[in-house]
């Protein structure tokens, strides 16, 4: 009985070290994410940090941190609306001196991988202010995209172009490549495009950069709801958690 009783008095205890140790870890992940963010930008919202791994006091110990799973939503990007980037961390160094005395300063992270989500009607309100007024809607349960828009026919003039599109990654930039397309209206006609149809309906860039934890986008996969992109990083570091790297001055707080 008594081996029991210290049993759950240790395990309270670890937990009770965990909460403590993830509400810091808010703050060092707030300070990653906004360190490059310009002034007039609403920082992400970060939520739903975990820590991974029991027991936790032998993480400290031993200071290395095995997972930490994170959700940021509002990731302020220069293509279409990010719903959320749902992250793990893995390997955090923090020496037990520095967690002790609460000076925990710069992390090291052996490697971060996320899913960055995006929804259809986000991406759809992106595609509209570029050229050609492209749009994608999910067929199938979304294990298929189909893309329409329009573009100019040599003789016929405008045309309503429609098909299947996939994604590729280029430079960690998400890429809608069109690979079977039908032209609609005057004329009626399937036309298999394996990589696009040149300039009739090129492929189209969506940039998702700017991302949290300094990840690039690897690989992307579709839903009904909407994109998944896995992304990646490795070897980064959080900053600090109490640096304010922004330095917003009150003039800039005005213009914002």
């Amino acid at each position: 009985m008594a081996a029991l009783i210290q049993l759950v008095v240790l395990a309270a205890g670890d937990r009770f070290a965990v909460s403590a140790a993830e509400d810091q870890m808010v703050s060092q992940i707030e300070a990653s994410i906004i360190e490059n963010l310009d002034c007039d930008v609403t920082p992400p919202t970060v939520s739903d940090v975990s820590i991974g791994g029991f027991p936790f006091l032998t993480q400290v110990a031993f200071g290395r941190f095995k997972d930490i799973g994170v959700t940021v939503e509002g990731v302020p990007t220069p293509g279409p609306r990010i719903s959320a980037v749902e992250a793990h961390l893995r390997g955090l160094h923090i020496p037990v001196t520095k967690m002790l005395t609460n000076s925990v300063g710069e992390v090291p992270v052996d490697e971060v991988e996320a899913t960055v989500h995006l929804d259809y009607k986000d991406v759809n309100t992106y595609l509209a202010d570029q050229p050609g007024a492209v749009q994608i809607n999910p067929v199938d349960d979304g294990d298929q995209v189909e893309v329409s828009g329009i573009a100019d026919i040599p003789v016929v003039g405008s045309q309503q172009v429609g098909g299947i599109t996939t994604f590729e990654i280029r430079d960690n930039k998400l890429t809608l490549v069109p690979s079977e397309i039908s032209l609609r209206g005057t004329l009626d006609i399937s036309i298999p495009v394996p990589g696009g149809l040149g300039n009739l309906l090129p492929d189209i860039p969506i940039p998702v950069g700017a991302l949290p934890f300094d990840v690039s986008v690897v690989k992307a996969a579709t839903d009904a709801t909407g994109l998944s992109l896995t992304a990646t990083a490795r070897d980064i570091t959080l900053p600090e958690a109490d640096t304010k790297p922004r330095n917003c001055s009150a003039a800039d707080t005005d213009r914002s």
